[in-house]
Protein backbone atom coordinates (compact mmCIF):
# COMPACT_ATOMS: atom_id res chain seq x y z
CA UNK A 1 0.00 0.00 0.00
CA UNK A 2 1.35 3.42 -0.94
CA UNK A 3 1.46 5.99 1.85
CA UNK A 4 1.71 9.65 0.86
CA UNK A 5 3.36 12.08 3.25
CA UNK A 6 2.48 15.79 3.33
CA UNK A 7 4.11 18.67 5.15
CA UNK A 8 1.74 21.01 6.90
CA UNK A 9 -1.45 18.99 6.57
CA UNK A 10 -3.39 21.10 9.00
CA UNK A 11 -3.59 24.81 9.63
CA UNK A 12 -5.14 25.57 13.00
CA UNK A 13 -6.37 28.99 13.97
CA UNK A 14 -6.70 30.59 17.34
CA UNK A 15 -10.40 30.76 18.14
CA UNK A 16 -11.75 33.62 20.20
CA UNK A 17 -8.38 34.91 21.34
CA UNK A 18 -6.62 36.53 18.36
CA UNK A 19 -6.98 37.23 14.70
CA UNK A 20 -6.54 34.18 12.46
CA UNK A 21 -3.07 33.87 10.97
CA UNK A 22 -4.50 34.38 7.47
CA UNK A 23 -6.54 37.46 8.41
CA UNK A 24 -5.17 39.35 5.40
CA UNK A 25 -4.35 38.52 1.80
CA UNK A 26 -0.58 38.66 2.25
CA UNK A 27 -0.81 35.76 4.71
CA UNK A 28 -3.08 33.62 2.53
CA UNK A 29 -2.73 29.90 3.29
CA UNK A 30 -1.88 27.54 0.44
CA UNK A 31 -4.48 24.93 -0.50
CA UNK A 32 -2.92 21.70 -1.75
CA UNK A 33 -4.66 18.82 -3.56
CA UNK A 34 -5.97 16.14 -1.25
CA UNK A 35 -5.41 18.22 1.88
CA UNK A 36 -8.23 19.55 4.08
CA UNK A 37 -7.48 22.53 6.31
CA UNK A 38 -9.40 23.97 9.25
CA UNK A 39 -10.29 27.67 9.22
CA UNK A 40 -12.29 30.25 11.12
CA UNK A 41 -13.63 33.77 10.68
CA UNK A 42 -13.73 34.31 14.45
CA UNK A 43 -11.99 37.58 15.31
CA UNK A 44 -11.08 38.16 11.66
CA UNK A 45 -11.13 41.71 10.32
CA UNK A 46 -11.55 43.43 6.98
CA UNK A 47 -8.65 45.16 5.23
CA UNK A 48 -9.61 47.94 2.85
CA UNK A 49 -6.28 47.71 1.03
CA UNK A 50 -6.65 44.08 -0.03
CA UNK A 51 -10.37 43.21 0.37
CA UNK A 52 -12.85 43.95 -2.39
CA UNK A 53 -16.66 44.05 -2.33
CA UNK A 54 -17.64 42.28 -5.55
CA UNK A 55 -20.75 40.53 -4.26
CA UNK A 56 -20.78 41.09 -0.50
CA UNK A 57 -19.35 43.62 1.90
CA UNK A 58 -16.19 42.22 3.50
CA UNK A 59 -16.41 42.36 7.28
CA UNK A 60 -14.35 39.47 8.69
CA UNK A 61 -12.24 38.00 5.90
CA UNK A 62 -9.67 35.22 5.85
CA UNK A 63 -7.64 34.28 2.80
CA UNK A 64 -6.49 31.15 1.02
CA UNK A 65 -4.75 30.58 -2.30
CA UNK A 66 -3.99 27.73 -4.67
CA UNK A 67 -1.52 27.19 -7.48
CA UNK A 68 -2.60 25.27 -10.55
CA UNK A 69 -0.73 22.35 -12.08
CA UNK A 70 1.14 22.23 -15.39
CA UNK A 71 -2.08 21.73 -17.35
CA UNK A 72 -4.58 24.04 -15.67
CA UNK A 73 -8.35 23.64 -15.69
CA UNK A 74 -11.31 24.11 -13.37
CA UNK A 75 -10.88 24.11 -9.59
CA UNK A 76 -13.49 23.60 -6.85
CA UNK A 77 -13.14 25.12 -3.38
CA UNK A 78 -15.12 22.90 -1.01
CA UNK A 79 -16.43 24.01 2.39
CA UNK A 80 -17.68 21.49 4.95
CA UNK A 81 -18.33 21.00 8.66
CA UNK A 82 -19.54 24.59 9.15
CA UNK A 83 -20.11 25.52 12.79
CA UNK A 84 -21.76 28.96 13.13
CA UNK A 85 -22.04 30.82 16.43
CA UNK A 86 -25.84 31.27 16.86
CA UNK A 87 -25.62 34.47 18.93
CA UNK A 88 -28.46 36.74 17.56
CA UNK A 89 -26.18 39.75 17.19
CA UNK A 90 -23.80 37.81 14.93
CA UNK A 91 -24.25 37.22 11.21
CA UNK A 92 -25.18 33.67 10.22
CA UNK A 93 -23.67 33.22 6.74
CA UNK A 94 -20.27 32.16 5.43
CA UNK A 95 -19.40 33.73 2.07
CA UNK A 96 -16.58 33.04 -0.39
CA UNK A 97 -15.27 34.08 -3.80
CA UNK A 98 -12.29 33.17 -6.02
CA UNK A 99 -10.14 35.93 -7.50
CA UNK A 100 -7.69 35.99 -10.35
CA UNK A 101 -5.08 38.63 -9.54
CA UNK A 102 -2.60 40.61 -11.55
CA UNK A 103 -0.55 41.60 -8.53
CA UNK A 104 -0.82 39.65 -5.29
CA UNK A 105 -3.06 41.39 -2.75
CA UNK A 106 -3.59 44.50 -4.86
CA UNK A 107 -7.37 44.82 -5.12
CA UNK A 108 -7.04 47.08 -8.14
CA UNK A 109 -5.84 44.04 -10.11
CA UNK A 110 -8.51 41.57 -8.91
CA UNK A 111 -10.93 40.00 -11.32
CA UNK A 112 -13.79 37.82 -10.11
CA UNK A 113 -13.24 34.22 -11.15
CA UNK A 114 -16.24 32.43 -9.63
CA UNK A 115 -19.81 32.89 -8.56
CA UNK A 116 -20.24 34.08 -4.99
CA UNK A 117 -20.67 31.25 -2.51
CA UNK A 118 -22.96 31.62 0.48
CA UNK A 119 -24.17 29.22 3.18
CA UNK A 120 -25.96 29.34 6.52
CA UNK A 121 -24.52 26.04 7.69
CA UNK A 122 -24.71 23.51 4.84
CA UNK A 123 -21.65 22.28 2.96
CA UNK A 124 -21.07 24.21 -0.25
CA UNK A 125 -18.64 24.56 -3.14
CA UNK A 126 -17.31 27.58 -5.01
CA UNK A 127 -16.09 26.74 -8.52
CA UNK A 128 -13.96 28.66 -10.98
CA UNK A 129 -16.08 30.13 -13.76
CA UNK A 130 -13.41 29.49 -16.39
CA UNK A 131 -10.54 27.06 -16.76
CA UNK A 132 -7.58 28.28 -14.72
CA UNK A 133 -4.30 28.99 -16.44
CA UNK A 134 -1.51 26.47 -15.72
CA UNK A 135 1.08 27.21 -13.03
CA UNK A 136 -0.87 30.24 -11.79
CA UNK A 137 -1.84 31.33 -8.29
CA UNK A 138 -5.45 32.27 -7.50
CA UNK A 139 -6.83 33.67 -4.24
CA UNK A 140 -9.89 32.68 -2.22
CA UNK A 141 -11.55 35.25 0.03
CA UNK A 142 -13.77 33.85 2.82
CA UNK A 143 -16.03 36.19 4.79
CA UNK A 144 -18.27 36.04 7.84
CA UNK A 145 -21.39 38.04 6.90
CA UNK A 146 -22.51 41.08 8.85
CA UNK A 147 -26.11 41.43 7.65
CA UNK A 148 -29.51 40.57 9.06
CA UNK A 149 -32.06 41.91 11.52
CA UNK A 150 -30.43 42.77 14.83
CA UNK A 151 -26.96 41.82 13.55
CA UNK A 152 -24.16 44.06 14.81
CA UNK A 153 -21.09 41.85 14.30
CA UNK A 154 -19.75 39.50 11.61
CA UNK A 155 -20.51 35.80 11.59
CA UNK A 156 -18.17 33.64 13.65
CA UNK A 157 -17.76 30.45 11.62
CA UNK A 158 -15.44 27.47 11.93
CA UNK A 159 -15.11 25.38 8.77
CA UNK A 160 -13.04 22.88 6.80
CA UNK A 161 -11.77 23.79 3.34
CA UNK A 162 -10.07 21.92 0.49
CA UNK A 163 -9.37 22.38 -3.20
CA UNK A 164 -10.02 19.78 -5.90
CA UNK A 165 -10.43 19.48 -9.64
CA UNK A 166 -8.35 18.94 -12.77
CA UNK A 167 -6.69 22.35 -12.48
CA UNK A 168 -5.02 21.51 -9.16
CA UNK A 169 -4.80 17.73 -9.08
CA UNK A 170 -1.25 16.43 -9.30
CA UNK A 171 0.38 13.17 -10.30
CA UNK A 172 2.03 11.85 -7.18
CA UNK A 173 5.66 10.80 -7.30
CA UNK A 174 6.85 7.23 -6.94
CA UNK A 175 10.20 6.15 -5.58
CA UNK A 176 11.97 2.80 -5.45
CA UNK A 177 15.33 1.71 -4.05
CA UNK A 178 17.59 -1.19 -4.98
CA UNK A 179 21.14 -2.35 -4.22
CA UNK A 180 23.48 -4.86 -5.83
CA UNK A 181 24.84 -6.26 -2.56
CA UNK A 182 23.27 -6.10 0.90
CA UNK A 183 26.08 -7.88 2.78
CA UNK A 184 28.58 -5.17 3.65
CA UNK A 185 31.64 -4.51 5.72
CA UNK A 186 31.27 -1.34 7.78
CA UNK A 187 32.53 1.56 5.66
CA UNK A 188 31.86 -0.13 2.29
CA UNK A 189 30.38 2.17 -0.36
CA UNK A 190 27.89 -0.02 -2.23
CA UNK A 191 26.21 1.57 -5.29
CA UNK A 192 22.48 2.18 -4.85
CA UNK A 193 19.84 2.73 -7.49
CA UNK A 194 17.20 5.31 -6.53
CA UNK A 195 14.41 5.63 -9.10
CA UNK A 196 12.10 8.67 -8.88
CA UNK A 197 9.20 9.29 -11.26
CA UNK A 198 6.68 12.14 -11.60
CA UNK A 199 8.73 14.55 -9.51
CA UNK A 200 9.48 17.65 -11.58
CA UNK A 201 11.17 19.51 -8.74
CA UNK A 202 12.78 17.47 -5.98
CA UNK A 203 12.57 19.54 -2.82
CA UNK A 204 14.23 17.11 -0.42
CA UNK A 205 15.35 13.50 -0.09
CA UNK A 206 15.38 12.02 3.41
CA UNK A 207 17.31 8.79 4.06
CA UNK A 208 16.13 6.77 7.05
CA UNK A 209 17.92 3.86 8.71
CA UNK A 210 15.93 1.73 11.12
CA UNK A 211 13.41 4.56 11.35
CA UNK A 212 15.97 7.25 12.25
CA UNK A 213 16.81 10.12 9.88
CA UNK A 214 20.37 9.53 8.70
CA UNK A 215 20.71 12.14 5.95
CA UNK A 216 18.57 14.93 4.46
CA UNK A 217 19.71 16.24 1.08
CA UNK A 218 18.63 17.45 -2.34
CA UNK A 219 20.97 15.00 -4.08
CA UNK A 220 19.86 11.51 -5.13
CA UNK A 221 23.18 9.90 -4.15
CA UNK A 222 23.91 8.10 -0.89
CA UNK A 223 26.96 6.30 0.49
CA UNK A 224 26.37 3.03 2.35
CA UNK A 225 29.61 3.83 4.20
CA UNK A 226 27.34 5.86 6.50
CA UNK A 227 25.52 2.71 7.70
CA UNK A 228 26.73 1.97 11.25
CA UNK A 229 25.41 -1.58 11.61
CA UNK A 230 22.76 -4.00 10.35
CA UNK A 231 19.42 -2.34 9.63
CA UNK A 232 16.83 -1.24 7.06
CA UNK A 233 17.43 1.65 4.66
CA UNK A 234 14.45 3.60 3.31
CA UNK A 235 14.04 6.92 1.53
CA UNK A 236 11.28 9.56 1.40
CA UNK A 237 11.29 11.90 -1.59
CA UNK A 238 9.49 15.26 -1.30
CA UNK A 239 8.40 17.01 -4.49
CA UNK A 240 6.65 20.34 -5.24
CA UNK A 241 8.06 23.39 -3.48
CA UNK A 242 4.59 24.60 -2.52
CA UNK A 243 2.71 21.50 -1.40
CA UNK A 244 5.53 19.03 -0.68
CA UNK A 245 3.85 15.88 -1.94
CA UNK A 246 5.97 12.81 -1.32
CA UNK A 247 6.43 9.08 -1.60
CA UNK A 248 8.24 6.51 0.51
CA UNK A 249 10.42 3.82 -1.02
CA UNK A 250 10.63 0.15 -0.24
CA UNK A 251 12.99 -0.80 2.61
CA UNK A 252 16.25 -2.70 2.04
CA UNK A 253 17.82 -4.75 4.83
CA UNK A 254 21.62 -4.39 4.92
CA UNK A 255 23.74 -6.87 6.85
CA UNK A 256 26.65 -4.72 8.03
CA UNK A 257 29.65 -6.37 9.70
CA UNK A 258 31.22 -3.91 12.15
CA UNK A 259 34.87 -3.27 11.38
CA UNK A 260 37.07 -0.35 12.39
CA UNK A 261 40.78 0.26 12.82
CA UNK A 262 42.17 3.29 14.59
CA UNK A 263 45.92 3.17 15.18
CA UNK A 264 45.72 6.19 17.47
CA UNK A 265 47.77 9.38 17.47
CA UNK A 266 51.44 9.56 16.60
CA UNK A 267 53.73 9.39 19.61
CA UNK A 268 56.97 11.23 20.43
CA UNK A 269 59.58 9.79 22.79
CA UNK A 270 63.16 10.43 23.75
CA UNK A 271 65.76 7.91 22.68
CA UNK A 272 65.66 4.95 25.06
CA UNK A 273 62.12 5.62 26.24
CA UNK A 274 58.98 3.61 25.58
CA UNK A 275 55.38 4.56 24.95
CA UNK A 276 51.95 2.92 24.90
CA UNK A 277 50.28 3.02 21.49
CA UNK A 278 46.60 4.02 21.75
CA UNK A 279 44.99 1.81 19.11
CA UNK A 280 41.32 0.81 19.03
CA UNK A 281 38.77 -0.81 16.75
CA UNK A 282 36.11 -3.47 16.19
CA UNK A 283 37.54 -6.92 15.54
CA UNK A 284 40.84 -8.75 16.06
CA UNK A 285 43.97 -6.54 15.92
CA UNK A 286 47.34 -7.27 14.31
CA UNK A 287 50.29 -4.84 14.29
CA UNK A 288 53.04 -4.85 11.65
CA UNK A 289 55.94 -4.76 11.73
CA UNK A 290 56.42 -6.50 15.05
CA UNK A 291 59.70 -4.70 15.75
CA UNK A 292 60.03 -3.26 19.26
CA UNK A 293 56.42 -4.06 20.19
CA UNK A 294 55.45 -5.79 23.43
CA UNK A 295 52.44 -7.48 21.79
CA UNK A 296 51.31 -7.51 18.15
CA UNK A 297 47.73 -8.67 18.88
CA UNK A 298 46.81 -6.05 21.49
CA UNK A 299 45.17 -2.78 20.59
CA UNK A 300 47.54 -0.93 22.94
CA UNK A 301 51.00 -2.47 22.90
CA UNK A 302 54.15 -0.83 24.26
CA UNK A 303 56.66 0.41 21.71
CA UNK A 304 60.35 1.17 22.33
CA UNK A 305 62.05 1.71 18.96
CA UNK A 306 65.57 3.18 18.77
CA UNK A 307 64.53 5.38 15.83
CA UNK A 308 61.38 6.58 14.08
CA UNK A 309 59.05 3.65 13.39
CA UNK A 310 55.70 3.50 11.54
CA UNK A 311 53.25 0.79 12.59
CA UNK A 312 50.21 -0.53 10.74
CA UNK A 313 47.16 -1.79 12.62
CA UNK A 314 44.97 -4.29 10.74
CA UNK A 315 41.68 -5.27 12.35
CA UNK A 316 39.82 -8.35 11.09
CA UNK A 317 36.22 -9.42 11.67
CA UNK A 318 35.26 -12.45 9.58
CA UNK A 319 35.72 -11.54 5.92
CA UNK A 320 36.06 -7.83 6.74
CA UNK A 321 39.24 -5.94 7.55
CA UNK A 322 40.40 -2.36 8.03
CA UNK A 323 43.86 -0.79 8.35
CA UNK A 324 45.26 2.37 9.91
CA UNK A 325 48.76 3.61 10.70
CA UNK A 326 50.69 5.67 13.24
CA UNK A 327 54.33 6.62 13.82
CA UNK A 328 56.49 6.64 16.93
CA UNK A 329 59.01 9.47 16.56
CA UNK A 330 62.27 9.21 18.48
CA UNK A 331 64.25 12.31 19.45
CA UNK A 332 63.30 15.62 20.99
CA UNK A 333 59.73 15.41 22.28
CA UNK A 334 59.12 19.12 21.75
CA UNK A 335 61.04 21.75 19.81
CA UNK A 336 61.79 24.89 21.78
CA UNK A 337 62.88 28.09 20.04
CA UNK A 338 65.12 30.31 22.09
CA UNK A 339 64.15 33.65 20.55
CA UNK A 340 61.33 35.35 18.62
CA UNK A 341 60.69 38.81 17.13
CA UNK A 342 57.28 40.28 18.07
CA UNK A 343 57.63 43.40 15.88
CA UNK A 344 54.36 43.18 13.97
CA UNK A 345 55.75 41.98 10.62
CA UNK A 346 53.83 38.68 10.86
CA UNK A 347 57.07 36.73 10.82
CA UNK A 348 58.10 34.95 14.01
CA UNK A 349 55.82 37.31 15.98
CA UNK A 350 54.88 34.64 18.53
CA UNK A 351 56.82 32.09 20.53
CA UNK A 352 56.08 28.68 19.04
CA UNK A 353 56.75 25.36 20.75
CA UNK A 354 57.05 22.65 18.11
CA UNK A 355 54.87 19.53 18.58
CA UNK A 356 52.93 21.13 21.45
CA UNK A 357 49.67 19.78 19.99
CA UNK A 358 50.71 16.28 21.12
CA UNK A 359 50.44 17.38 24.76
CA UNK A 360 46.96 18.82 25.39
CA UNK A 361 47.64 19.26 29.12
CA UNK A 362 50.93 21.11 28.65
CA UNK A 363 51.47 24.06 30.99
CA UNK A 364 53.69 26.98 29.98
CA UNK A 365 54.84 29.68 32.42
CA UNK A 366 57.21 32.55 31.62
CA UNK A 367 58.95 34.86 34.12
CA UNK A 368 60.97 38.06 33.82
CA UNK A 369 64.35 38.64 35.47
CA UNK A 370 62.72 39.72 38.72
CA UNK A 371 60.76 36.48 38.95
CA UNK A 372 57.38 37.97 38.08
CA UNK A 373 55.25 35.67 35.95
CA UNK A 374 54.42 37.51 32.73
CA UNK A 375 52.65 34.69 30.87
CA UNK A 376 50.79 31.46 31.64
CA UNK A 377 48.87 29.05 29.41
CA UNK A 378 47.53 25.51 29.25
CA UNK A 379 47.20 23.48 26.03
CA UNK A 380 49.72 25.55 24.08
CA UNK A 381 48.81 24.33 20.59
CA UNK A 382 47.25 27.16 18.55
CA UNK A 383 48.23 30.71 17.53
CA UNK A 384 45.66 32.32 19.82
CA UNK A 385 47.41 30.67 22.79
CA UNK A 386 51.01 31.41 21.83
CA UNK A 387 52.87 34.14 23.70
CA UNK A 388 53.20 37.40 21.75
CA UNK A 389 55.73 39.09 24.02
CA UNK A 390 53.23 41.20 25.94
CA UNK A 391 52.15 41.42 29.57
CA UNK A 392 48.78 42.88 30.48
CA UNK A 393 48.39 44.11 26.89
CA UNK A 394 51.69 45.99 26.78
CA UNK A 395 54.86 45.10 24.88
CA UNK A 396 57.63 43.76 27.10
CA UNK A 397 61.16 45.11 26.59
CA UNK A 398 63.92 43.34 24.71
CA UNK A 399 65.35 40.91 27.24
CA UNK A 400 65.77 37.26 28.18
CA UNK A 401 62.84 35.55 29.94
CA UNK A 402 62.82 32.32 31.90
CA UNK A 403 60.37 29.57 30.86
CA UNK A 404 59.10 26.46 32.61
CA UNK A 405 57.26 23.93 30.44
CA UNK A 406 55.47 20.97 32.01
CA UNK A 407 54.16 18.43 29.47
CA UNK A 408 51.85 16.84 32.07
CA UNK A 409 52.36 13.55 30.23
CA UNK A 410 54.25 10.96 32.29
CA UNK A 411 54.03 12.64 35.68
CA UNK A 412 57.83 12.51 36.05
CA UNK A 413 60.64 15.05 35.90
CA UNK A 414 61.08 14.11 32.24
CA UNK A 415 58.02 16.25 31.56
CA UNK A 416 59.73 19.44 32.79
CA UNK A 417 61.68 21.71 30.45
CA UNK A 418 63.38 24.88 31.67
CA UNK A 419 65.37 27.52 29.82
CA UNK A 420 65.57 31.03 28.46
CA UNK A 421 63.72 32.66 25.58
CA UNK A 422 64.77 36.08 24.29
CA UNK A 423 62.56 38.82 22.85
CA UNK A 424 64.22 40.55 19.90
CA UNK A 425 62.57 43.58 18.29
Amino acid sequence: MKIQFFLGLSFLYSIGFAQPANDNCSNAVELCPGVTLSGTTTDATADAASDHAFCYTPSSTVWFKFTTNDVGGNVDINFSNLVIDPTPTLGQDLQAIIYAVGTDCDQLTYSIFSACGNSSGADFTVSTALACDPNTTYFVQVNGSNVGTGVTDPASVNFDINASGPGIDKTYPTVSLSAGDVDLCQGDDEPLNLTITDCDDTVRIDWYYDGDLLLSTTEDTFSTALLPDTGELQVIVFCDEVCNISDTSNAILFNVTPIEANAGPDKFIKEGDQVTIEGSGSGDPEWTPSSYLSNTTSFQPISSPPEDQTYFLTVTNGACSATDEMTVYVGEVIQIYHAFTPNGDNVNDKWIIGNSSQFPNMEVNIYDRSGQRVFSATNYDSPDQWWDGTFKGKDLPVSAYYYVIDLKDTGTDDDIYKGVVTIIR
